[in-house]
């Protein structure tokens, strides 16, 4: 029986699969994790990643299927007042890296990539031009 448990390790094993995949992306930039302690550095480009989680979907008159759906968040966030090129080919990059039809692996667990990736307007905030770009992803456990 599948229980709590189960679903915490799926989550996780979603969570690994996902930003095993944004790692992949060159060059790299510093990351802001999910509560891990974080200070950017002025003038350097950097990201955050959130794994923003749907409502399941129960399947099979057991439910002993379930389909988690939900979206990575990778949020740029490029020095201000320098124009919006290198932050708009990061987001492109991370578009591409995460393009459709694909599946990612983590353990037992598969994540799929069925629709592209949106790029949102960017937006001024704090010394920096931010740039959100959302993944999203199902999974079936």
């Amino acid at each position: 029986a599948r229980g709590a448990g189960g679903q915490e390790m799926t989550i996780a094993a979603i969570q690994a699969a996902l930003e095993s995949r944004l790692y992949g992306i060159s060059p790299t930039i510093s990351t802001a994790w999910q509560n891990v302690a974080f200070e950017p550095t002025t003038g350097t480009p950097w990201q955050s990643v959130a794994l923003l989680i749907n409502d399941p979907v129960d399947y099979a008159v057991t439910s002993d299927v379930v389909e988690q759906r939900g979206i990575l968040q990778v949020t740029l966030h490029y020095p201000a007042g320098v124009g919006t090129a290198t932050a708009l080919a990061r987001a492109n990059a991370v578009a591409a890296r995460f393009a459709p039809v694909q599946t990612l692996t983590s353990g037992a667990t598969n994540v799929e990539i069925l629709s592209t990736a949106h790029i949102a307007a960017g937006f001024a905030l704090d010394g920096w031009w931010v740039i959100p770009v959302s993944i999203p992803w199902r999974s079936f456990s």
